[in-house]
């Protein structure tokens, strides 16, 4: 198992490099933090490092060192709804460091992170391991439905074995990309402006009477990065 700071340094220059990206082609912009959850406190609280105050509370998640542990079946962080987390127009990445846990997905997705959704007005957007016909291949899915239409990519590398992975979800104006250690794979599409009154969910997604599409597994790293 790779240890916490490699895994951090893995998802900090996949960031690095979209910015970099962003000086050769007009399709990426420069990011600035929605939030950046480590998940390394102390406190009782998903506290966010990205200053825009956007710290959630966890439930029924358990901690080891810098790490969130989720049971699949009651464990869920929720963010209360904030400006900062609404891309509208501009690019946003979420990024997460996650490890799938067991042989099979016992739900038909594992969320990661998510803000809304498929009814929420002024769209959603959203990263999930999707199940395949195979209940022992997860993949990673990223989805945005904004004002013009839904765009989302399913990236076709398996990422249940039991490994750790840097995941991103990007959307440009342009395109959405999803991607697995820093392999990149894209669909063509504008899904326009995002803004929505939900919380953000960390490894679950929030319906009555109670969450859905429970993770199971382990995170030690999520963001939410939005253009300028």
């Amino acid at each position: 198992m790779q240890d916490v700071s490699m895994r951090r340094m893995l998802a900090t220059s996949v960031i690095v490099a979209a910015v970099m990206a962003s000086m050769a082609s007009p399709v990426w912009a420069v990011l600035l933090k929605g939030a950046e959850w480590q998940m390394d406190d102390t406190d009782g609280q998903m506290l966010d490092w990205s200053g825009n105050n956007n710290n959630g509370t966890p439930t029924d998640v358990d901690q080891i060192g810098t790490t969130y542990g989720f049971n699949g079946s009651t464990s869920h962080v929720l963010v209360p709804d904030a400006d900062s987390l609404d891309p509208q127009g501009k690019n946003i990445t979420l990024t997460a460091s996650v490890l799938v846990n067991g042989q099979s997905l016992n739900d038909d997705s594992y969320d990661v992170v998510r803000k809304g959704l498929v009814t929420t007005k002024g769209g959603d957007y959203k990263m999930e391991i999707q199940r395949g016909a195979d209940p022992t291949v997860g993949k990673l899915h990223c989805l945005f439905k904004g004002d013009r239409r839904t765009v989302d990519k399913v990236a076709p590398r398996d990422i249940v074995d039991g490994k750790w992975y840097t995941l991103q979800c990007l959307k440009t104006s342009t395109s959405v990309v999803a991607m697995v250690d820093g392999r990149s794979y894209t669909k063509t599409g504008s899904a326009g402006s995002i803004a929505n009154a939900s919380a953000v969910m960390v490894g679950a997604k929030e319906v009555a009477p109670k969450p859905d599409d429970m993770f199971y597994g382990w995170m030690d790293f999520v963001s939410i990065d939005i253009g300028q």
